[in-house]
């Protein structure tokens, strides 16, 4: 004999499958909580930070090139420490970032690592922070030395290009900045 479906009383809602209630306890239908469906999540949250500190080092390489570019405009740069500092700077943090730029855009495209993920890890981690150090250290001693010969009433185009590149450098830390604190992320939550 087949058992009747009880009859709900009038005025009430059937319920939606998955919300039976057994013994005063709600039973709830399975979510996707294996191994792969937690690996999924964080393999793509892990894909979003790469991307983002892509973002991040690919706007850093463009500003680090308006750097160089307008304080090798500056013909006498090299008789100022600062400024050469800020060119040297400039140059390191180009190459740095040109070359994460293109192994995380090839990762991306790829879906496949060109380094070994627990190195690359602490390579962007060690290279973000130094670099956003350096670079904001080659901005702030660019901007000491224009300051002080803009103060001698030596104000001329090479001032104002220097002021640009060094406007720059602090721009490029600006960048970096994101990209290094979220490769400290990466690092610290092994993602």
């Amino acid at each position: 004999m087949q058992q009747q479906p009880e009859k709900e009383a009038a005025g009430t809602l059937p319920r939606p499958p998955g919300n039976d209630v057994e013994g005063g306890a709600r039973v709830r239908p399975e979510a996707n909580t294996g191994p792969a469906g937690s690996s999924d999540g964080k393999k793509m949250k892990g894909d979003r930070l790469k991307l983002w500190a892509f973002i991040f080092r690919a706007c850093a390489l463009a500003v680090s090139l308006l750097s160089f570019i307008l304080m090798v405009a500056v013909t006498d740069f090299y008789l100022y420490s600062g400024f050469s500092y800020v060119l040297g700077i400039a140059i390191i943090v180009m190459v740095y970032t040109a070359v994460q730029v293109g192994i995380k855009g090839h990762e991306l495209r790829t879906k496949k690592d060109v380094i070994s993920p627990k190195i690359a890890i602490w390579i962007d981690f060690c290279g973000d922070q130094f670099l956003a150090y350096m670079i904001f250290s080659s901005g702030s001693a660019g901007a000491t030395m224009s300051i002080s010969l803009s103060n001698d009433f030596y104000t001329n185009s090479g001032l104002q290009l220097v002021a640009a590149s060094v406007s720059m450098s602090v721009l490029a830390f600006i960048f970096l900045a994101p990209a290094a604190l979220l490769s400290s992320y990466r690092l610290f939550a092994n993602l």
